[in-house]
């Protein structure tokens, strides 16, 4: 996941004026449950201890309520063998409803690591970028 702002790291009122996630996972606990579906395993019962949720849908409806909304892009890779391909759609879907404007990007036949080397990935990001600084 990256972001970017257009503002001096220093400045306290950091706007961000874009989100990048690339290969995104909705949140640690649904990872956990793709990852380790058996529930015999004591992953799954662990959520609640974490320290952390990374729950995406979270930040993303906190995000949507500042005024100055980000732009955000989503790359998923179609075959991921870490992250189940629902996840980012979901995500988009979430974005989405919360007003935020949503580029979104399926690399055909990628796995999880694969996306950005993927020849068109320069170009999104390229793209992306000037039309959150509103360059385009």
């Amino acid at each position: 996941m990256a972001c970017f702002a257009a503002a001096n790291n220093s400045n306290p009122n950091l706007k961000i004026k874009g989100i990048i996630l690339e290969t995104p996972f909705t949140s640690v606990s649904d990872m956990l449950r793709g990852l380790y579906p058996q529930k015999w395993l004591p992953y799954r019962y662990l959520t609640p201890f974490l320290r952390s949720s990374w729950n995406i849908k979270e930040y993303l409806s906190r995000i949507s309520t500042k005024e100055d909304k980000p732009r955000v892009m989503i790359v998923q890779a179609e075959n991921d063998e870490i992250v189940e391909n629902w996840m980012a759609p979901e995500i988009q879907k979430e974005a989405t409803e919360n007003g935020l404007p949503v580029d979104f990007f399926s690399v055909k036949g990628a796995l999880h690591f694969e996306c950005m080397s993927y020849s068109g990935f320069p170009g999104w990001v390229s793209t992306f970028t000037a039309n959150c600084l509103g360059k385009a």
